[in-house]
């Protein structure tokens, strides 16, 4: 069976990892990043094929994110997590409200997390001015929520070092310095199948999930697997996917993925 899952036991990458991390725009990663990123896959449990995790070039370095669900996943996981307190937000008065109906941004929001055996819930307050973007879309559209995930990503580290030690979400993290190379992130998706060329792309536009695509064209090692792919995505080949040298099609992934496979023959 063909596989894309990681185990506890691999000490790096295998070849068909590899493979789908470098269409997904890490082909220039080094190996002790890429290192890196297995272990922190391995210690949360969280999937870098499925977006839960992923790894991100800013300043000539590469960083560790995941997003707020998957702080939530390694918290629940864990068994000790108890829920927690409901979001509160405040402005400069330093009064906290329960909800934000201020036209202006908050300067700051709080949240605690539950953990079993802790008496009290850890609690964790943002800044605005720590983390804000505020050009920002999201920022802009949704500012409160925004900020709301940062609290609730720095009470989930606190509430759980171990796990979350030295990982941070996207959220935390876009104040920083630009990104420059990282997973494109779409909803989750998984890719287990005994033979590429037994796949079925989706019937309806709306269900097409072009990273998963270029996962299965990644995996694919002989010309007809490509030329099946190639049929059954035939009404997708020129929709556009953002990768750290630009933007491209389907179309043009698959025939540079040809010509790779030709080489190697």
């Amino acid at each position: 069976m063909t596989t894309l899952a990681i185990t506890q036991e691999q000490g790096f990458w295998d070849e068909k990892q590899l493979a789908t991390l470098k269409q997904l725009g890490l082909s220039n990663a080094p190996k002790g990043d890429l290192a890196v990123l297995l272990h922190y896959s391995q210690r949360t449990g969280l999937d870098p094929f499925a977006r839960q995790i992923y790894m991100i070039e800013r300043g000539g370095r590469y960083t560790i994110q995941t997003s707020i669900d998957g702080f939530r996943i390694v918290a629940q996981r864990s068994g000790e997590y108890a829920g927690q307190t409901p979001t509160e937000w405040c402005g400069d008065d330093g009064v906290w409200k329960e909800v934000w109906l201020e036209k202006t941004n908050p300067a700051a929001a709080r949240v605690g997390v539950y953990r079993t055996g802790f008496q009290e819930a850890c609690y964790a307050i943002a800044k605005w001015d720590s983390y804000a973007q505020p050009n920002a879309p999201m920022w802009k559209k949704m500012p409160d929520l925004m900020l709301a995930k940062c609290a609730e990503a720095l009470a989930l580290r606190k509430a759980f070092p171990q796990d979350l030690s030295g990982l941070y979400t996207n959220d935390e993290m876009e104040q920083s310095e630009p990104a420059q190379s990282r997973f494109v992130q779409t909803e989750s998706v998984t890719i287990n199948t005994p033979e590429i060329a037994e796949i079925v792309a989706p019937e309806r536009d709306e269900d097409f999930d072009i990273i998963a695509a270029v996962a299965l064209v990644a995996m694919a090692d002989t010309l007809p697997k490509l030329r099946n792919l190639w049929k059954k995505f035939e009404a997708h080949l020129d929709d556009v996917i953002s990768l750290p040298e630009g933007k491209t099609t389907l179309r043009e992934v698959m025939l540079k993925a040809k010509d790779e496979v030709s080489a190697n023959a």
